[in-house]
Formats: structure tokens, C-alpha cells, sequence
């Protein structure tokens, strides 16, 4: 919903401003990915900064405080810190949702596994609802263990599928930090479809859009941890007992490009070879986020992106 003190019509140009910035920046990353201008350090920094400079200065201006850091999110390094992202995020999301006085606030973790950020969250809004949804309540039970049972009284567990879910309440916003590939799409669905006023999120895993296994073979860790990944999702997918836990027919291949701009930009086979380069650039991860922006600006929302991180305002609150 617009913000305090912004007109419609405001709030309806800013979108579209930021809908120009999205499309003229994906643009400018499948350029760079068609040329092979991708996975090199000095060429990633320089093809980001380039073509998502304005959409990052846009999240600075708005949540300052982004962790920037002087190594890319496909590193190792940056692998192992994105906790410091996710921190970051739910200093954004406090800030969105504190203060709202009477009005009734449903924070639905999907996808949240342990569920300890969406405890981190109810602790810190104590006046909201908080739910942590995951389809495999073996993580909630393992954490709550691990808490002794000490966890805030204004947060609930709820076992659903993100693909099909049945949690039969209307958000305030959804939250998740880290779907991998197509779960994130599913997260960012029950969102809209659901009423949510806000969706905000990290991504995680661009390689598994569409229900992809397959990587760029390169020599370093982080592409063999994502091939070792890779391998037991495959192995996963063909047990029925994990049926619907990363993978789902509803995104297959033909599910991507998400947004009708994107469509126009690229094509089904260009997404999935971006998603094999995606564990060793930051440049494919961010074509794969950019269309995932401009879905959701397509949906009536206001987004802002950096470092796999998405916040979105439904421009107009749903009756």
C-alpha cells in the first residue's frame, strides 16, 4: 500500500520508474551474459554496478544499512554470510510493520524451516501474529528442542506445502529468507494470491528454477558444493516421501521467464542456461531476481531489490 504521505498518482510513477530501471537493468545483464562477460571478479563488479547501480542506490536511499561487502555473493565468503543480509532484512521488515497501532498484523514465514527468523521477528513485534509454515515440521520440533520450548507466545508453527497452501489466513506481509529456485516463485505466488500487503524476501538457489539440476562445471568450492547440492535433490525428488519439498510442476522450464517483460527480453532456454551459470555470478542471480521484480511491479506492487533481497508494497490495499 502506498505510504503515508504519497498521493497515488505518485506512488503509481514511482512504480513505473522503477518498472523502466528493472527492465532497462535486466536488459543490460543478458547482454553481458550473451557476450560471455559473466563469472570474471572485475566483470561481474562492473556489469552489476553498471546496469543495477540505480536500483541499488534506490534500496540504500529507502533502507540504509545494506551490508556491502567487498566479495561476491557467489564466493564462498558470500555464501557463509548472507546471515548478515538476513539481518539486514528483518531490520527492514521491523521497520515496515512496527507501529501500526489497532491494526491487526499476520506475518506468515513460508518456507521457514527451523522458523528461528520468524522467532527473531515475534520477538521483536510482539504486537504481530507470527507464523512459521515449512512442509516439513521435523525442523520446528528439532528447534524448539534446542530453545527448550522458549519461544515467543505470539508465534505458531503451521506444517504446509508452499506449492499448495492451505493456511487459510490473509497476510500482512510474507517473509522468507532463502526459497530455494522455485520455492521462492511459490512463496512470491501465495503471496499475491493471497492478499498480502507485503512480500519481503531473500532468494536463494537460482539454479533450481524450473526444476534444473544441472550446473557449469567450474573448479572451486562453491560450484562443487552446488553440484553435491544438486545431486541430492535429484536423489530427493525421486523419493515420494519428499514429493512437493523443492520441486513443482506448476514451475517447470516453461514457467520462466516469470514476468511478460522478461518473456519479451529472453526466452525459456536463455533462463535455464543463466540458471547453470548462477553458482559463480552474481549476474545471472540478479537476471533471475530482476524478473522476479518485474512479476511482482506486473502484480501491483512497488519493489525494491539488492543482494538477492526483495521488498514489495502492494500499491493498493486489497478490500
Amino acid at each position: 500500500m502506498a505510504p503515508p504521505g504519497c498521493a497515488g498518482s505518485e506512488w503509481h510513477h514511482m512504480t513505473h520508474e522503477q518498472s523502466d530501471a528493472a527492465v532497462t537493468a535486466l536488459g543490460g545483464l543478458l547482454e553481458e551474459f550473451r557476450q560471455g562477460r559473466i563469472v570474471t571478479r572485475s566483470a561481474e563488479w562492473e556489469g552489476m554496478e553498471r546496469h543495477a547501480g540505480p536500483l541499488t542506490a534506490s534500496w540504500n536511499a529507502r533502507f540504509p544499512g545494506f551490508p556491502s561487502d567487498d566479495f561476491p555473493y557467489t564466493s564462498f565468503r558470500g555464501e557463509h554470510r548472507r546471515g548478515r543480509r538476513d539481518a539486514h532484512l528483518i531490520d527492514v521488515i521491523v521497520r515496515m510493520l512496527a507501529g501500526r497501532g489497532s491494526v491487526e498484523t499476520t506475518i506468515v514465514n513460508a518456507a521457514c524451516v527451523f522458523g528461528r527468523h520468524a522467532c527473531r521477528l515475534a520477538a521483536r513485534l510482539p504486537e504481530a501474529r507470527v507464523i512459521g509454515a515449512d512442509i516439513d515440521p521435523r525442523w520446528d520440533r528439532l528447534y524448539r528442542l534446542w530453545r527448550g520450548r522458549h519461544l515467543p507466545s505470539n508465534y505458531r508453527f503451521v506444517q504446509d506445502d508452499v506449492f499448495r497452501p492451505r493456511l487459510g489466513v490473509r497476510p500482512t506481509a510474507v517473509v522468507f529468507f532463502g526459497g530455494c529456485g522455485a520455492v521462492s516463485d511459490a512463496a512470491m505466488d501465495y503471496a499475491v494470491n493471497a492478499g498480502a500487503d507485503y512480500l519481503m524476501c531473500r532468494t536463494c538457489c537460482h539454479d533450481n528454477i524450473g526444476g534444473n539440476l544441472a550446473i557449469t562445471s567450474r573448479f572451486n568450492h562453491v560450484n562443487r558444493f552446488f553440484r553435491f547440492k544438486n545431486w541430492a535433490y535429484g536423489r530427493m525428488g525421486r523419493a515420494p516421501k519428499y514429493a512437493g519439498f523443492y520441486f513443482s510442476p506448476a514451475y517447470d522450464r516453461s514457467a520462466y521467464p516469470r514476468s511478460t517483460a522478461g518473456q519479451q527480453l529472453s526466452s525459456t532456454e536463455e533462463f535455464i542456461a543463466v540458471a547453470r551459470d548462477s553458482p559463480d555470478s552474481d549476474m545471472c542471480r540478479a537476471i533471475i531476481d530482476l524478473d522476479r521484480y518485474l512479476y511482482l511491479v506486473e502484480r501491483g506492487f512497488r519493489v525494491e531489490y539488492q543482494g538477492e533481497l526483495l521488498v514489495a508494497e502492494r500499491s493498493a490495499p486489497l478490500l
